[in-house]
């Protein structure tokens, strides 16, 4: 009786259980947030004796302080603005001379991964901002270079500085006219919906879909174009950002906007998953490795398609976190983050190798049991069967 029960009842438990939890998550999160910038200060402007708040725009994460020396004479203006990266929120602090030109700066607080955003110090990033007047437009890519494979961290940055700006041109009674943001369209935006469209003919005309050659071709683009070139296949990180609130515009960040809501909004509309074994650049290693190593092990018998629920509970344990800590960045731990950027620690490294291999006996081992993003996937797909489930439900009736 008790199992009849639990088969009856058990899943529909679990996933109250799951939802339940991810939301106490979110409150928990929210409420226990309380940034605390000054103590980041002084690492700008080592000098100063004390500091004094001059402007607080708490829900912006914006403020302004006056950096005082021992005689309490003011010797600078710091601000500290905040800039979202790949991963989330980052506290951009800046110290400006009285005269609002930029003396130097800090990025204490980020949730970047640090392949990517070790990126910026490597390649002399910040130094471009030193020197520069809070008159000066500070626009990425036209005043301010970004850094290439870094773009969403050079574009944090440069945001938390001009946050500061704006706030510092109004204290010296000289606003700074906020000019309309630039779309960022190039040819990575173009690749991407290429990819899509492609992919979608491929999977939805009978004729290509017989010709199997083309799935191989296409994870082999995906491989050279999200994976080696451009190093943003798309992850757990990519879909949180959204629902925590720490997105960044999508004008900068059109990429972002156009893989996230691209691939769901193709799975709500058609019920086809457009990236998982299609365009993934690390399903491509895996496929080519399984080839090398003829491995024919497949999610097929009841066993293992239970272990595919293992997914599952990555991606709510991952989520659970990231809401509790408010930091994205705990997303950020699948094994292409580190094969890509060819950097990483000892343990994402095993990560890799681990994944690797199995891969040389298990199909897409890590997909079939361990990707958050393919279960994130299942989920809407499932969430659609349901919905369009219900709606001839209640219409036949």
């Amino acid at each position: 009786m008790q199992s009849s029960f639990w088969k009856l009842h058990g899943k529909q438990a679990l996933i109250i259980f799951a939802i339940i939890s991810v939301v106490i998550a979110g409150v928990i999160g929210k409420v226990s947030a309380s940034p605390d910038v000054e103590q980041y200060l002084s690492k700008v402007v080592p000098e100063a004796a004390s500091f004094k708040k001059l402007d607080d725009r708490a829900s912006d994460d914006l403020y302004l302080f006056a950096a005082l020396d021992s005689n309490g004479t003011q010797i600078a203006y710091v601000t500290s603005g905040q800039g979202i990266g790949y991963a989330g929120p980052m506290t951009v602090v800046v110290a400006w001379s009285n005269e609002g030109v930029i003396l130097a700066m800090d990025v204490p607080q980020t949730n970047d991964t640090p392949a990517w955003y070790g990126r910026l110090a490597a390649n002399d990033y910040f130094s471009q901002f030193i020197g520069r007047s809070y008159q000066d437009p500070l626009q990425l890519n036209e005043d301010i270079n970004a850094i290439s494979g870094a773009t969403r961290s050079s574009t944090g940055v440069d945001t938390g500085v001009r946050a500061g700006r704006l706030i510092l041109s109004e204290q010296l009674g000289n606003p700074y006219p906020v000019p309309p943001e630039p779309v960022n369209f190039g040819l990575a935006e173009v690749f991407f919906i290429a990819g899509i469209v492609s992919v979608f003919a491929l999977r939805m005309v009978p004729a290509l879909r017989k010709i199997h050659v083309l799935r191989y071709l296409s994870l082999l683009i995906g491989l050279a174009v999200f994976g080696i070139w451009l190093s943003i296949p798309l992850s757990l990180v990519n879909f949180i950002v959204f629902p925590t609130g720490f997105a960044p515009t999508w004008q900068s960040n059109l990429l972002l906007y156009l893989m996230v809501f691209g691939i769901i909004g193709a799975a709500l509309a058609f019920g086809k998953n457009l990236w998982c074994f299609w365009m993934c650049p690390f399903s491509a290693i895996q496929e080519g490795l399984n080839f090398i190593g003829g491995g024919r092990t497949r999610p097929i018998t009841r066993t293992q398609l239970v272990m595919r629920n293992t997914r599952y509970v990555i991606l709510w344990l991952i989520v659970v976190l990231v809401l509790v800590f408010q930091s994205p960045h705990m997303a950020v731990f699948e094994p292409w983050n580190t094969i890509f950027s060819l950097k990483g620690a000892l343990d994402q490294w095993l990560l890799v190798i681990a994944t690797l291999g199995v891969s040389l006996f298990i199909h897409d081992f890590w997909c079939h049991y361990l990707c958050p993003v393919g279960a994130t996937m299942d989920i809407i797909l499932k969430i659609r069967r349901g919905t369009i489930g219900l709606v001839r439900k209640f219409s036949s009736r």
